[in-house]
Parts: structure tokens; C-alpha cells; sequence
């Protein structure tokens, strides 16, 4: 462990505990909380707030049927996102707490992936997922009320829609089957394809300016792995050689530190530091996570709530757990 940093375990339950699946950030300021999924109640997936000031949580839902894992937050608005049998609902991360259902789909759909976010907290994306016709609906959703759009229709399993957090005019998603990443403007409905046919994108995720999608490109021949983004405005692609392969990536919002969150086979986060004015990797940092990574709910998926702070989960005392990577 790096001198300069220390972890922090924010939650020993005994039950599988994780603070939601890719990038999502669960870290709530005006709070000083954090979100997190837990199946501690009889099995059921229920969404909790801890403080980080006294570690002291309360649960926000009380619920059978919630599919955490996939669950948002929105700081803006102070409220929680989530599915619970096809119908998008909010709650309250103030007492007394109240749930407001928003929008109910078909179930002729399955809804892929984490519920998406404006940073203002007024519009959803997700996929919803045909499977007799092995067709996506990438589609947006009003939060006030409830009005949803269907933005493009993409063949095979969309499992991933994430909705630009600041200009809320772009939609980046990922084809399971194809290992294809794509962008689609949300205005004109033109479809952009980030990869071609023999590149293998996955886990895409937008930096908190809006300016730049991005994307894991898995290692090909003599091409190491690499975090590729795409200037949306310029239309540019950069790429970082990251060359250890892990899971999911990240990046700060400062843009000066890629995350990588590792693998069976190499259990740490990595921070790979940019030199600046450039796409080179100055340095490298590792910090031992200890998650077998094993099941898709316990890989860290880790997720910067600053520059240098970061949240992730692990299984190494046997459960699924949250933890605080933070600089002393």
C-alpha cells in the first residue's frame, strides 16, 4: 500500500454488500453519504445511505423485488434511482424517505444495465431489451413526467446505456454479443459507431465533463490493453496503453488518472497516472483490493468521488463489502 493512501472498510455485513455496478458514483456531497446496495434483508436487494462522518446508515427501500446492483443516484436531486419489476422509481435520500414509481414498460422488455443519469437529475437512459427479436430499445425517460422516448432501435443485447451527465444530448451504449461500442445523438437519432469490426470494446463510461466517451479496448495482437476515448465535439479518439488487464476502468475528474480495477488473476487498483499534455502513463500506482473477482457483484468497480478518493468493492473477508481507498 502506497504511504499516501489508506482503506477504509465502510460496511461488514455478513450479506453481499456492493456500492453499485460500473462507475456509478454513490457518493452524495451535500450528505457526505454514500449509496450502497445490500441483500442483508432476507436476501432481498435493498438500497442503503451510510455518513461518512459517523458511519451510521439508514435503509431507503424495503422491498423484494429491486435490482440494486444496477441502481443511481443523483447528488443534484437527492434521490435514488432504481428498477423494481420493469418500473423505474425514485426515493428520497432525506426522511421520511418517499418512493415515486415514474415509469412502468412492457413486459415484452427486459431493462439492461445501471439506470442512467443527467447530472441534473431530470432524464433516465436504459436498454430495453426484446429478446424474441434480439433487438435493444435505447430510450430515454423523463423524470417529472414519466414521457419516454425511444431513441434508436440497435440489433442484439444492449446491456449498457449511459446518458451524457452534462449536456444530457448524447447516449453511449455497448452490444453484449458484439463487443461493439457506439455513440447515438439523441436529436438527430445518428448513430456512431466507436469500434470496428475487429476491436473488442467494452465497460464504456463518460468523464465528468461530458467532453469525452470512453471505452475499454482489450488487447489485440501487439496492441496492449487500452482506455480509448472520443472527443464527442472534435471528434477525436485518444488512446492509453494501460497494459494490465482489468475488469472496468475509470477516470478522475480532472482527467489525470485512469482507474483499473484488475482481474482474477491480479487482485489490485491500479491508478495509472498521465503525463501531462500527453496520453502516456507517467506512473503507476497498485493498491491490493483482495476481490476474487469471481461474480460480476463483487468486482470493485471502482469509482472516483474526487480526484483521488475512490470507492470499490471487495469479497476479501469472505463477503461482498464496500470499501474507501482515500489519500491520508
Amino acid at each position: 500500500m502506497d504511504s499516501d493512501y489508506e482503506v477504509v472498510q465502510l460496511t461488514t455485513s455478513k450479506s453481499l454488500d456492493n456500492k453499485m455496478y460500473l462507475d456509478v458514483n454513490p457518493y452524495v456531497p451535500s450528505l457526505d453519504s454514500v449509496m450502497f446496495m445490500s441483500d442483508r434483508d432476507d436476501g432481498h436487494k435493498n438500497l442503503y445511505l451510510m455518513s461518512l462522518d459517523n458511519g451510521k446508515f439508514v435503509q431507503l427501500t424495503d422491498s423484494d423485488h429491486i435490482d440494486g446492483d444496477h441502481a443511481n443516484v443523483s447528488p443534484a436531486t437527492e434521490e435514488a434511482f432504481f428498477v423494481e419489476d420493469r418500473t423505474f422509481t425514485s426515493v428520497s435520500l432525506r426522511a421520511p424517505y418517499r418512493e415515486k414509481k415514474i415509469r412502468t414498460v412492457s413486459d415484452n422488455y427486459d431493462v439492461k444495465g445501471v439506470v442512467a443519469l443527467t447530472s441534473d437529475g431530470k432524464t433516465i437512459a436504459s436498454s430495453l431489451y426484446d429478446e424474441h427479436e434480439d433487438r435493444s430499445s435505447i430510450v430515454t425517460i423523463d423524470v417529472k413526467t414519466g414521457a419516454l422516448d425511444t431513441v434508436k432501435k440497435i440489433d442484439g443485447r444492449v446491456d449498457h446505456v449511459l446518458i451524457n451527465p452534462v449536456y444530457g444530448d448524447t447516449l453511449l451504449y455497448h452490444v453484449l454479443d458484439k463487443n461493439e461500442i457506439g455513440l447515438v445523438d439523441i436529436g438527430t437519432k445518428k448513430k456512431t459507431l466507436l469500434t470496428g469490426p475487429e476491436d473488442h470494446g467494452v465497460h464504456p463510461f463518460w468523464e465528468a465533463t461530458g467532453r469525452d466517451a470512453a471505452f475499454a479496448q482489450r488487447k489485440q495482437g501487439d496492441t496492449p490493453e487500452q482506455v480509448v476515448t472520443y472527443n464527442i465535439r472534435k471528434e477525436r479518439f485518444l488512446s492509453y496503453d494501460t497494459q494490465e488487464y482489468s475488469n472496468h476502468f475509470a477516470m478522475n475528474p480532472s482527467q489525470t488518472i485512469i482507474e483499473g480495477d484488475g482481474g482474477e488473476d491480479t487482485p489490485y487498483i491500479f491508478y495509472y497516472y498521465i503525463k501531462p499534455g500527453t496520453t502516456k502513463v507517467d506512473t503507476v500506482k497498485m493498491f491490493k483490493h483482495r476481490s476474487s473477482s469471481k461474480e460480476e457483484s463483487v468486482h470493485p468497480h471502482g469509482a472516483f468521488i474526487n480526484d483521488t478518493d475512490l470507492i470499490f468493492n471487495s469479497d476479501a473477508d469472505g463477503n461482498g463489502n464496500v470499501y474507501l481507498l482515500r489519500e491520508k
